[in-house]
């Protein structure tokens, strides 16, 4: 039986694919980085009244030690011990990164303190939870950041939920777990649960369930100019409006809080096809959607090899018991027999934890990920979005593009019902290139592709940040009530963005 798929450890030669041919349209031959070494932890937390510890120059600062006077947590700023560790990331490509300070927050009163702070000295403020940002936000040279991971607690209640930001994805899924709960929310493990919500978040469930982000019923929000406020349908509704997808720009949350869903176990079923046959693959996927019930779920994922072919695998989730029955369905609308079919029925977590690749603690990486949002998926499509793979896999490149629905219980609400737009389309495009693919040789990998789905590219997914791009990519017909919104809620735009306006 073959392992459970973990993309990192696969496009860092799990599956020995190796780099071979010349540069992407003319970039330089496609050679190996060195993997950064793994996270070290954090070392002598002194608790929710400790001092930044380290003998860096900057410690010394009166400002400084004045700010450091007035939290509870901690500022680590460069020269100190664990500075280089608290401003680490998940993407090793961001670890040359300096930012200003990382203050470790230990309550919302924190949280004012340093936008206050960061208004103070002309500072430019990012959060970080997860550490996933594709645009490497939470660890930007010259920022504040405002690191979240010591807000921690998970309170239910029946089906209420009452997260605290410092958890990750994974320990969201966990702590629910003990009540019989989930939430419809992706499969990276490491992902910060308050980043996803507020990007959107999809993944498994949200066929039947929605977004994690319509799942959101209250938060706690600290806004750039330090007033700590409740945000609901009924408190603050505009707000309330563009924390359900419109991003981190709006202030940085304390608390959330979410109607949750039943746990239950699956059956989770990995399809293999030919890779000459990924065009067949998509449109039966598409074909078969529009029957299939809304507690089946799957996407696509077409993988090239590095040596002009392409790979073309699934991930089917369905309900304990139909694995068997539902592949066979999905089998037939594409009309293609699969080269090799592995069926599970797992628990709850042993779902969560097959779609995290097998482990909860995935290596840090390097990669250069982008996306396209698509209102149909038509022959034509689908043919230019392997097209650009082919052309990558041609010149030795191993990136992917992984494909998944925009259906069933997302489009239960309108476009503009929450301040995620895509509702009334087809699918997230992503593409995707993992070490040791060198980051200029990614980037012009997505510029072509970008480039060849232009025509019918309606947008991208605010959760896969592009730096430089406008801001109107992401959010569609909400852009201009979100940047009216923004306007008044952060005037000297505070809050980092690698966006444009």
């Amino acid at each position: 039986m073959r392992p459970p798929f973990s993309r990192s450890l696969f496009l860092r030669g799990a599956l020995g694919i190796g780099v071979a041919g010349v540069g992407f349209a003319g970039a330089t031959r496609l050679s190996a980085s060195n993997a950064a070494p793994a996270p070290g932890s954090f070392g002598g937390d002194t608790g929710a009244s400790g001092s930044a510890s380290g003998s860096g120059s900057g410690s010394a600062d009166p400002k400084w030690r004045a700010l450091q006077g007035k939290l509870r947590g901690r500022v680590m700023l460069p020269g100190d011990l664990e500075y280089p560790v608290a401003k680490e990331v998940f993407n090793t490509r961001f670890d040359n990164e300096t930012p200003t300070a990382v203050v470790q927050v230990a309550d919302a009163g924190d949280v004012a303190t340093a936008f206050g702070f960061a208004a103070e000295n002309d500072l430019e403020v990012a959060a970080r939870a997860g550490g996933h940002s594709y645009a490497g936000v939470s660890t930007a040279a010259g920022s504040l950041i405002i690191d979240v991971r010591r807000l921690r607690g998970v309170r239910t209640e029946g089906g209420r939920a009452v997260v605290s930001p410092g958890h990750t994805l994974y320990e969201v899924y966990g702590e629910l777990d003990r009540s019989g709960r989930s939430l419809p929310a992706g499969s990276c493990p490491g992902v910060g649960v308050a980043g996803l919500t507020l990007g959107g978040g999809f993944g498994p469930e949200s066929r039947a369930h929605g977004l994690t982000c319509d799942r959101l019923t209250a938060a706690t929000l600290v806004l750039p100019d330090g007033t700590i406020t409740d945000v609901s349908a009924t408190a603050n509704p505009d707000l309330f409006w563009a924390l359900r997808g419109g991003g981190p720009l709006f202030g940085i949350v304390t608390s959330l809080t979410f109607e949750t869903i039943e746990a239950t176990a699956k059956d989770v079923v990995r399809l293999t096809f030919p890779g000459e046959n990924a065009d067949r693959v998509i449109s039966g996927w598409q074909e078969w959607l529009r029957a299939a019930d809304r507690e089946q779920w799957a996407n696509i994922s077409v993988d090239a090899d590095g040596a002009g072919g392409l790979r073309c695998w699934m991930q089917l989730v369905c309900p304990e018991g139909e694995g068997e029955t539902v592949a066979a369905a999905l089998t037939e609308a594409i009309g293609v027999a699969p080269t090799d079919t592995d069926t599970r029925t797992l628990g709850h977590m042993d779902t969560v934890l097959y779609l995290a690749g097998g482990t909860a603690d995935q290596p840090r990486a390097a990669f250069t990920n982008g996306s396209d949002i698509v209102s149909v998926l038509t022959p034509d499509i689908i043919g230019r979005v392997l097209e650009s793979v082919t052309r990558f896999s041609s010149v030795g490149g191993t990136g992917w593009v992984q494909i998944n629905t925009l259906d069933g219980a997302i489009r239960d609400l309108s476009p503009t019902a929450t301040a995620f737009p895509w509702r009334d389309h087809a699918a997230i495009v992503e593409w995707g290139a993992y070490e040791p693919i060198p980051h200029a040789a990614a980037l012009t990998w997505l510029a072509d592709s970008h480039a060849t789905l232009a025509p019918d590219s309606v947008g991208a997914y605010v959760n896969y940040l592009e730096p430089g791009d406008p801001l109107s990519r992401y959010y569609g017909p909400n852009h201009t009530r979100l940047a009216q919104l923004r306007t008044r809620v952060d005037p000297n735009n505070r809050i980092r963005s690698v966006l444009t306006s």
